[in-house]
């Protein structure tokens, strides 16, 4: 069974407050202002025991964390020791690992001239910035078992970042496509709804919402259609999606984009979902066990509609499985001005090496085990994980999971495509966008001010870390 009580979702949502000033001053000296929101506090890691099948002395050890607790029972396991593939690749090293990781512990290794060799779901684009990884490049180019033309373009692009020059380590665990609207076909049923005509606006997908949202005789939130800021719609780039490709900063640039039309069309849109369910009753109905952010009201069929990635079907199955017979997926909404535009990110993570490690060519053979079928195979079973390889993607049985096929079905079928997380600031604008669109759709702040109040507390943070112009 994989561990859930930490999963990707929850380090995201945990340390986003922290990302920018932790990760940033392992790196090098600019001192960043820190976040006027308070920084969430992290789990301890867990580790799991290295393989001892040879004495060590005959083995190197190679340290790889990650902030996921999705994976900790195959690490337990030791699943990969028992592949061929990993002896032909890796058969002198033995993996040291760490899951519920995040920023802070490797931020606190780096910074003290000791990082693991590897890490994956970590703030890439704030630490490529301060050249802490190493150019996997070159060893792209002598590998036998990765080339650039094995991964669909955008997810092998996601290795790459701004100012980086090369590449900071290859995909893996999980890097496909990010974005759709995923529903309770029985939930939206029992509304008077039809789950073969699902919304594509923001306008109808609150149509729905209104029907799916359930209040008791004493005002209390028993059941709501969406909260349109929960999972990736809360991530900074899910205004991206909904506003039709708008992006809020620009790679060309170096320059911050929220003081627009479509952003303060974004933000009145969502304000009406939290009129309709009332800030404080959203608020109390979060706090009950398990009704936190990030799918658990979903798992819990409280929740109908969800904004995720092609991960939620494979997910909402091991999690829960009576639950995810249901699901089906679709385009997330966009705001009534994009109407007809169909959106799409591509990302995901990185198996990234730290240059300053003890092994990291050995890092990176392990890397290129971790691509094998044999391995995506284990990930796509036990976890519901996909990475954007051609041949493998070819194999998958894409009806393996209530959803996933969509996800398939439509992949090529975008009229915009956008590359995931490329600035900077991502975690620390995703630290600071939960308080100002609270004030938002308190009515503390008007969507025009919102724009205006992203704007101001990125560009500052922007200048106060002293990072480059383009």
């Amino acid at each position: 069974m994989v561990t859930k009580s930490f999963s990707r979702r929850k380090f995201l949502l945990g340390t986003s407050a922290m990302a920018a000033g932790g990760v940033l001053a392992a790196c090098a000296a600019p001192t960043p202002t820190p976040a006027p929101v308070a920084a969430q506090p992290v789990e301890q890691p867990t580790e799991q025991p290295a393989a001892a099948e040879q004495p060590a002395a005959e083995k190197k050890t190679v340290r790889l964390w990650v902030a996921w607790g999705n994976m900790n029972q195959a690490f337990q396991d030791e699943v990969w020791y028992k592949l061929p593939e990993y002896e032909e690749i890796c058969g002198d090293i033995v993996i040291e690992y760490k899951g519920n990781t995040g920023d802070a512990p490797v931020t606190t290794a780096l910074a003290a001239g000791d990082p693991p060799e590897a890490a994956s779901n970590i703030s890439y684009a704030q630490l490529a910035i301060k050249d802490c990884f190493l150019d996997c490049a070159p060893l792209v180019a002598s590998s036998k078992y990765v080339k650039e033309s094995d991964f669909l373009q955008p997810i092998w692009d996601f290795c790459k970042f701004w100012s980086f020059k090369g590449l900071l380590g290859i995909p893996a665990f999980e890097s496909f496509l990010d974005y759709g609207l995923n529903y309770n076909t029985e939930m939206v049923t029992k509304a008077g709804l039809d789950p073969n005509t699902p919304p594509t606006t923001y306008s109808e997908t609150y149509a729905w919402h209104e029907a799916l949202t359930v209040k008791d005789d004493a005002g209390n939130l028993k059941q709501f259609g969406l909260d349109p800021y929960d999972a990736m719609g809360g991530d900074p780039d899910g205004m991206q999606v909904a506003t039709g490709g708008v992006l809020w900063w620009d790679p060309a640039t170096g320059k911050h984009n929220f003081v627009n039309d479509a952003y303060e069309e974004y933000f009145a849109s969502t304000k009406k979902f939290f009129d309709l369910m009332g800030p404080d009753q959203i608020a109390g109905l979060r706090q009950g066990e398990g009704m936190g952010g990030w799918g658990g009201s979903y798992n819990a069929e409280v929740q109908a509609m969800i904004i995720e990635g092609y991960w939620h079907p494979g997910e909402t199955t091991v999690q829960a499985p009576e639950v995810a017979k249901k699901n089906a997926a679709t385009w997330a909404p966009v705001i009534d001005s994009a109407k007809g535009k169909k959106v799409q990110e591509a990302g995901g993570h990185t198996f990234a090496i730290f240059k300053n490690s003890k092994l990291p060519q050995d890092a990176f053979r392990l890397a290129e085990f971790f691509v094998q079928d044999s391995a995506l195979d284990i990930l796509f079973k036990q976890v519901g994980w996909i990475v954007g390889k051609k041949s493998y993607l070819a194999k998958i049985d894409t009806n393996a999971y209530p959803g996933l096929k969509w996800y398939f079905d439509n992949a090529d079928k975008a009229d915009v495509n956008i590359s995931l997380r490329r600035s900077p600031l991502h975690g620390f604008v995703w630290g600071q966008l939960p308080e100002v669109r609270e004030l938002m759709y308190r009515g503390e702040l008007t969507p025009a001010q919102a724009c205006e109040e992203m704007q101001k507390r990125a560009d500052t943070e922007w200048k106060n870390q002293g990072l480059p112009e383009a």
